[in-house]
């Protein structure tokens, strides 16, 4: 399956070590800044795995679409106006749906109606059929590296640790390192070198603990920069539940 082989390619991918992360000095305010050194180059093959995935993907929702003109026609056809309508807004859904569902029966597109496939209804089958048709006009979509998270456990245990150093009631005491890890609001997708991830306190020194994370994320404008991995498995659970349902009607 695509979403297996796009599993290995960016296991190999990560396996490099692509992402060096270093530490500055702000030399106004003395604030420790943790920025990116270094971002390894997503290889041309994530963006084809990805784009076969979604090509995939939408042809099962067409087919599904066929299945039910056939089913509702009686006929053999060929049927060459039927695709799965899915719209960028419910009024372009209405506007369209007649013409690419013409001969399902009225339960079929009741069905179809209650998927709500627009954006606003359910952002998972627009984002499928956003993607796809933009991976269609082009050679290959776009992807890059976001940040995923970072560890504010490290940080949090080492302003426990500077506390406790000045404070007799502590004195000597250790905390246990507890890592949290929490998603940024500005991922930075693609992220290139020179991107700052974190910024500490004036005259803070590097902090061995700190942990960063990444994913690897479409990155197509006014597209979510999910991680692609993620976006297309749910997007795969979407389309298989949806196939599932639509069987009685076949």
């Amino acid at each position: 399956m695509h979403i297996d082989a796009l599993v290995a390619e960016l296991q190999s991918f990560f396996a490099t070590k692509p992402y060096v992360i270093g530490t500055k000095r702000d030399p106004d305010t003395r604030q420790l800044i943790y920025y990116m050194v270094n971002v390894g180059e997503t290889s041309d093959s994530v963006a084809a795995i990805a784009g076969d995935a979604l090509q995939c993907l939408r042809s099962a929702l067409d087919h599904l679409a066929y299945q039910l003109v056939l089913a509702g026609t009686g006929q053999a056809g060929p049927f060459f106006h039927v695709y799965f309508p899915i719209a960028n807004s419910f009024a372009k859904y209405e506007a369209k749906k007649s013409g690419r569902l013409k001969g399902a029966s009225d339960a079929a597109i009741a069905a179809i109606d209650a998927v709500k496939p627009y954006k606003g209804g359910n952002d998972s089958l627009w984002l499928l059929h956003t993607l796809n048709n933009i991976d269609k006009h082009r050679l290959l979509i776009t992807v890059g590296s976001a940040a995923r998270s970072v560890d504010l456990g490290a940080y949090m245990h080492r302003m426990m640790q500077t506390t406790a150093a000045s404070s007799p009631l502590w004195e000597g005491k250790n905390f246990p390192v507890l890592h949290a890890f929490f998603r940024p609001a500005d991922r930075m997708c693609s992220l290139k070198p020179g991107d700052e991830l974190f910024i500490d306190g004036p005259d803070a020194q590097p902090n061995v603990e700190m942990q960063f994370r990444f994913d690897v994320a479409f990155s197509e404008p006014g597209i979510p920069d999910d991680p692609v991995v993620e976006t297309l498995q749910k997007m795969a659970v979407e389309v298989e539940n949806l196939l599932l349902t639509f069987n009685p009607l076949l």
